[in-house]
């Protein structure tokens, strides 16, 4: 014979409640619950019912969990921007040269063709090298030749686009070569105002600065390269000096 607190859990599985909700209600265990009402089905709806109640439920369980740690990010963010901003301080002619040779080294031309040129879709970057190029080797702009590379997916935007080139890095439209365009699948969902394309800047008589700068590049090279030796053999003497300690430490064993 059903009890009256069964005869209530399976009332109220029927209604669609949770077997939490009626292990709390009834008095019972949930694993009690369960095996009362295990021959209780529930109709789709009541089972997207309470599907959405435990996704509710584990959001307001998570809210505070969220906010803390957006919080920390936010007291994190404005930690690292303040010292990053002093970590670099005023900076300096010999920063911007060493800089501009490292976005150099990653960008420019470096093998095959004897021209100077750097390829970048960032216009902040092309400005950096713009900069760097007048005040460590004093090149002006009007020495540059710029070339926008296009998908073929934005070629009607080709006028906006070199003139927000030209607006943002300072380089006259006068300057531009005819864009090229590519047909290479671009999977990024831009549209026609978010896309920017990729600008190629080149040195007219640009030769004899590649090669000058590259020789840079090629000695930061052999100076990290003799740097990391240096340290590797210190390490390898403090080793072999702690191994020494530890073998003298060691008592002999008397026979």
């Amino acid at each position: 014979m059903k009890t009256a607190a069964r005869l209530e859990a399976e009332l109220l599985r029927k209604q669609g409640k949770s077997v939490k909700e009626i292990a709390r209600k009834v008095g019972v265990s949930q694993s009690t619950v369960s095996r009362w009402c295990s021959d209780i089905t529930l109709s789709t709806d009541q089972r997207h019912a309470l599907e959405k109640k435990r996704k509710e439920a584990g959001a307001r369980a998570l809210a505070p969990w969220i906010r803390r740690n957006r919080d920390l990010k936010k007291k994190d963010m404005e930690k690292q921007s303040q010292l990053g901003r002093q970590d670099i301080r005023q900076i300096t002619k010999r920063d911007l040269f060493t800089l501009g040779l490292g976005l150099y080294w990653g960008e420019g031309y470096k093998r095959g063709s004897q021209e100077w040129g750097f390829t970048n879709s960032d216009s902040e970057m092309i400005r950096a090298i713009l900069t760097w190029l007048h005040e460590c080797y004093d090149i002006p702009t009007d020495r540059i030749i710029a070339r926008l590379t296009i998908n073929l997916r934005y070629k009607t935007q080709t006028k906006r686009l070199m003139d927000m080139w030209a607006r943002e890095t300072g380089i006259s439209l006068s300057q531009f070569g005819q864009p090229t365009f590519i047909n290479g699948y671009n999977g990024s969902k831009l549209d026609g105002r978010s896309y920017r394309g990729t600008l190629r800047i080149k040195v007219r008589r640009g030769t004899s600065l590649r090669r000058r700068i590259l020789a840079s590049i090629a000695e930061i090279n052999n100076q990290m390269t003799l740097n990391s030796r240096k340290t590797d053999a210190k390490r390898e003497m403090v080793r072999r000096a702690s191994s020494a300690e530890r073998l003298n430490a060691e008592p002999s064993c008397a026979i």
